[in-house]
């Protein structure tokens, strides 16, 4: 075997060395073979690095080939339009109408497309300074709905009320626009003012408000007697952090009884909400459960609850202007039975909003899951019923008198009672709640106008009605009577 191996070592050598005519020939055809090899090989990698961008480009958009297909569309009928269309067309705003349509298909009035300008408004909204009336809204369906007044704004001020539908701003209609442009209309220069028609149980009615800077300060705390009170008006940036540092100043001034006023508290951060419920509530307990399709997640409290809350004996006053994280916090306290809630029913949010925002400085704002309380009471469209109710006095509650329409001696009309109950809030006695426009009422309506320098006739005109609807604001925002009644029951 070493024999035969030495043969072959030799002519490999010769055949190395050997320069005949038949072996440059070989030589000169592998050359061209090499570089058509080479060409080839350049190719298919160009071809495969192609390949591998596509696909990975399609891996992290995260799109299947339908939904890969359906963008592919959009794009090509942007285009199209962009290029072919009979007028100039503006990019940006075809891009952003495209945006809006699909936000718009979601019907749902949680959701939206912010442009810059609009993402500006918006977070200073989770800050809490603005010039504005200080109202919150969502669009419902086709309709813009009041969410909430702001305690001591402009909005609460003037009479607006949760629920109510705003069908104008200044005179013009509102039907069809999106949230945000409706928002930067009723929005503007402080000492301005902006007149709203809203509409509350069927009836329209202009209301006009003084613009001014809104700055919410998000807990306030008061001492009536030995009961601490602490108005939360809405969860933003350091709530909670405020939150507690009020109780321990309560804690310190002897306090041991506490009410958190949560009415007309829109919502806000739902990280808020969870930190404030840790205050109460002890570490790894679940404090709000969030649920996507199959999969359900449990937000637990991080830290021990405070020492001084854990002294506290607590009460929590709702009503329907209570809204999404009001309701988390609610909601977790009255499952672990650390409060006792009072008022009227919560609004009944139970869905969670999140943001993308993008370079441009745009925001989409949507709805990406649902919530339950500890113990998985889902609340959306249904609130919070609290413990004990406490009605608010039937005048705050009225629905709007048609300010174009006079009503006079023998008219028969729902709203012939509403001013009946009104009067009667307004210290002019009168006895008969029926629809009917009787004589005890021209005289009560007689009185009321010559009290408020008024022309003197006995009928229902806009001159009146504006007075009384003034009065009774006024009225409103002066007296407490849910939450006097509330202290007189835990004195």
């Amino acid at each position: 075997m070493s024999e035969s191996k030495g043969t072959t070592e030799e002519n490999k050598q010769v055949n190395e060395n050997s320069a005949s005519p038949s072996t440059n020939k070989q030589i000169n055809f592998k050359r061209s073979h090499f570089f058509i090899i080479l060409i080839v090989t350049i190719l298919i990698t160009a071809m495969i690095a192609v390949f591998a961008t596509i696909g990975i480009s399609h891996w992290t958009s995260g799109l299947n080939s339908e939904q890969r297909a359906e963008m592919k569309k959009v794009e090509k009928i942007y285009q199209t339009l962009d290029d072919e269309y009979y007028k100039d067309i503006n990019s940006e705003e075809l891009g952003t109408a495209a945006i809006d349509g699909m936000v718009k298909k979601l019907d749902d009035p949680y959701s939206d497309y912010m442009t810059k300008k609009e993402t500006k408004s918006f977070n200073e909204d989770v800050s809490g300074d603005f010039v504005g009336i200080g109202a919150e809204m969502q669009k419902k369906g086709n309709k813009i709905e009041i969410t909430s007044p702001m305690k001591q704004s402009p909005a609460e001020k003037a009479g607006i009320q949760p629920k109510d539908v705003v069908t104008k701003v200044n005179g013009k209609s509102v039907k069809g626009q999106p949230l945000e442009a409706i928002v930067k209309k009723v929005r503007g220069k402080q000492g301005t003012k902006v007149t709203l028609t809203i509409e509350r149980g069927g009836q329209a009615h202009d209301i006009t408000i003084k613009r001014d800077k809104i700055h919410v300060k998000s807990v306030e705390y008061q001492k009536h007697g030995d009961v601490g009170v602490f108005t939360i008006n809405k969860f933003q940036n350091s709530t909670s952090g405020e939150l507690k540092s009020s109780i321990i100043k309560a804690h310190k001034d002897g306090v041991r009884k506490i009410v958190l006023d949560l009415r007309n508290n829109p919502g806000g951060l739902l990280d808020e909400a969870v930190k404030m419920a840790n205050i109460f509530i002890d570490k790894d307990e679940t404090v709000v459960q969030l649920e996507k399709g199959k999969h359900k997640e449990a937000i637990k409290a991080s830290n021990d609850a405070s020492k001084e809350a854990q002294d506290m004996d607590v009460s929590i006053l709702v009503n329907k202007g209570s809204a999404s994280a009001s309701e988390v916090f609610t909601g977790a306290m009255k499952d672990y039975n650390k409060a006792k809630v009072y008022g009227s029913k919560t609004f009944g949010k139970g869905i969670v909003q999140t943001t993308h925002e993008f370079d441009d400085g745009s925001l989409l704002k949507f709805t990406n899951m649902k919530w339950l309380t500890p113990k998985s009471h889902y609340i959306h469209g249904k609130g919070i019923t609290p413990d004990k109710k406490i009605e608010e006095p039937a005048y705050q509650s009225l629905n709007v008198i048609p300010s174009d329409k006079t009503y006079q001696l023998g008219d028969d009309d729902k709203n012939v009672k509403t001013m009946k109950v009104g009067l009667n809030a307004l210290d002019y006695h009168v006895d008969n709640q029926s629809s009917k426009f009787d004589s005890e009422l021209e005289d009560a309506l007689k009185s009321f106008q010559k009290k408020n320098n008024l022309e003197v006739d006995g009928t229902f005109n806009k001159a009146t009605n504006e007075k009384f609807t003034q009065q009774l604001v006024e009225k409103a925002n002066k007296e407490d009577t849910v939450l006097n009644e509330l202290l007189k029951l835990l004195n």
